[in-house]
């Protein structure tokens, strides 16, 4: 008996040692005197946490209210050119960083708001930061920039302050209090276009410059086994997610949108570069080490043009701004691997440039995207003006064995840009790929047509409502069963199982009016009463629900939306309290607003 308890007790002891511990941070109101085990026993700081070693495989990090950076200033405003050392737009902050940290393997390290009353902030140069970690898994934040508090003047430069073109003596002391003749300027104040295009700069390599106009959503670098799911990053002044030197990096059902406007650096909104291959485990993909899939990409561009310290010339000119952009993914060991990286189940509209792109990449598969008008910058930013660039759509230039199969993309085909193109790479895929062209007859890359077979389908998708954001296809489009069954990925970007005849793009055809008819009585809505997000057990595109008040006007209120599994998540903002009628198609509901 005492035998059998004394084990009892062992078990229990073990159980303890290994389980899950969750940890409770509150940068508002919590302080790094109190334990963190419980809400109102709140840690003040992440940092505190990680400095101290108290976070193991399998812990999970709750983050209470708004998260921000230290000097964090929404209202602070830049003086111009004499407030060029402005400490603010120096100091290179991280609104939560980690730094070796490392879960283990099926003992993921967890970070995830408490509810959706959290938002993470931060005007530094990133708000979170990821670097040489493991095991780490960042989920279903929101991420908010500072876009709408920095006027594009202030990004601008060129017409008023010099703060584009800004960057620090290299000898400077203290890079983030410099003075002011520390500061420099590249192009000096009221310099022309025309004076910048026929100038020939020297040189600068790396420097420092603002992190302020420049701020990332999220940067991962030197680590392996991230996931980042669920998450809504949005007007960020910089890219929205960058993944540098990792592997083993999952991005999956996040919405990036309004990114990138105010970088000086020409960044995009989802970047993944210099791939590694990295060792094998037993719960890997065994082909693919990153995984973008079901990722909502929207309008994000930039609007002023970037310029780098290590390019002797500058183009005044935006030809920056992608939505998905994969970068130099050529290093030695992953182009003699047998490693790729998978891009599959996007939903990329309106970006600057293309949807989906490779630079120099090697070992890349573009499976069931759907690109749709990715050239906000020639279309809407230069309209009426001489357009350039050919890439606004699913693109690649240089680099090898690359495969764009199943994709839907649709152009502007005003000044001939491709919906499909691949300069100067070699063991090229193209399969069973609609492309279309608005706004005038569309162009093929001769690159693209030379190994395609005939597999091209040119037509209109048919999508059910672009005007309101919603790609899924009408029962007569073109793209409806002739995917290529051997790549389409088994689930689309909803989470619905494709049928033996897969379709092309993203979003899989099925009858609305069967499904619903037959789901209507299952459909549930929770919590009611809500706060700020309801769930309803259903995916559903954002532009089927609207909501009216008690006598049938429609209220203007602000959504966002995120896709989980079976679920729809729908953060509904900026509403007063009270009772409103939430109508999804032609199904209604009763919601109260708390």
């Amino acid at each position: 008996m005492l035998k059998k308890i004394f084990l009892s007790l062992i078990i229990l002891w073990n159980l303890t040692l290994c389980g899950q511990t969750n940890w409770f941070v509150d940068y508002q109101h919590g302080a790094n005197s109190n334990d963190g085990s419980t809400i109102s026993t709140a840690l003040k700081t992440v940092d505190y946490l990680t400095s101290h070693n108290l976070i193991h495989p399998q812990d999970t990090v709750f983050i209470i209210g708004q998260y921000n950076n230290q000097s964090y200033n929404p209202n602070f405003v830049y003086g111009g050119d004499s407030d060029r050392n402005n400490p603010h737009i120096w100091h290179q902050e991280n609104t939560i960083k980690l730094n070796n940290l490392h879960g283990d393997i099926n003992q993921y390290i967890t970070f995830k708001p408490l509810n959706n009353t959290t938002v993470l902030k931060g005007d530094g140069a990133n708000i979170f930061r990821i670097t040489n970690c493991s095991y780490i898994r960042i989920e279903g934040f929101e991420i908010y920039g500072e876009v709408e508090h920095i006027p594009l003047s202030t990004a601008e430069g060129l017409q008023t302050d010099g703060l584009q073109f800004l960057y620090l003596d290299p000898n400077t002391v203290d890079e983030k209090h410099p003075l002011l003749s520390e500061v420099l300027h590249r192009v000096e104040v009221g310099t022309s276009v025309e004076e910048i295009k026929n100038t020939t700069y020297p040189i600068l390599g790396n420097v420092t410059r603002p992190s302020y106009t420049d701020t990332r959503g999220i940067y991962i670098s030197n680590s392996n086994h991230i996931e980042v799911l669920n998450n809504v990053i949005h007007h960020m002044p910089g890219g929205g997610i960058r993944v540098s030197d990792s592997y083993y990096v999952n991005m999956f059902n996040n919405i990036i949108h309004n990114c990138t406007r105010r970088s000086y650096s020409g960044t995009h909104a989802l970047v993944v570069t210099k791939s590694q291959v990295g060792p094998l485990n037993i719960s890997d993909d065994a082909v693919h080490t990153i995984h973008i899939t079901r990722n909502l990409v929207h309008h994000n561009y930039n609007e002023i043009f970037s310029w780098s310290p290590t390019k002797s010339i500058i183009n005044p000119r935006i030809d920056e701004g992608k939505g998905i952009s994969l970068q130099r993914n050529n290093l030695s060991d992953w182009k003699n691997s047998d490693k790729r990286i998978l891009v599959d189940n996007n939903i990329c509209f309106w970006n600057g440039f293309s949807g989906v792109h490779s630079n120099d990449g090697w070992h890349i598969d573009f499976i069931n995207n759907t690109c749709y008008m990715n050239s906000y910058t020639n279309t809407v930013t230069y309209a009426n003006q001489t357009q350039q660039g050919n890439n606004i759509g699913i693109s690649a230039q240089q680099g090898g064995d690359i495969k764009m199969v199943n994709n839907i993309s649709v152009i502007d085909a005003t000044w001939g840009g491709f919906a499909l193109s691949a300069g100067g790479v070699t063991n090229l895929m193209i399969k069973n790929n609609l492309i279309f062209g608005l706004n005038g007859n569309i162009s093929q890359d001769p690159d693209v047509t030379s190994v395609d077979n005939n597999t091209t389908i040119i037509a209109d998708p048919l999508f059910v409502n672009v005007a309101n954001d919603n790609f899924k296809l009408k029962e007569n489009s073109p793209a409806i069963d002739v995917a290529d069954p051997n790549f389409a990925p088994p689930i689309d970007f909803f989470g619905h199982t494709r049928d033996a005849n897969p379709d092309i793009g993203a979003v899989e055809f099925f009858n609305s009016l069967l499904v619903r008819d037959q789901s209507y009585d299952q459909l549930k809505i929770y919590p009611n009463p809500f706060l700020n997000k309801i769930i309803i057990n259903q995916p559903f595109m954002i532009n089927e629900l609207s909501i009216f008040n008690l006598l049938g006007q429609k209220v203007d209120a602000k959504f966002y939306y995120k896709t989980m599994g079976q679920n729809t998540e729908i953060f509904i903002n900026k509403i007063p309290s009270g009772t409103y009628i939430l109508r999804i198609g032609d199904y209604t509901k009763i919601i109260q607003k708390l």
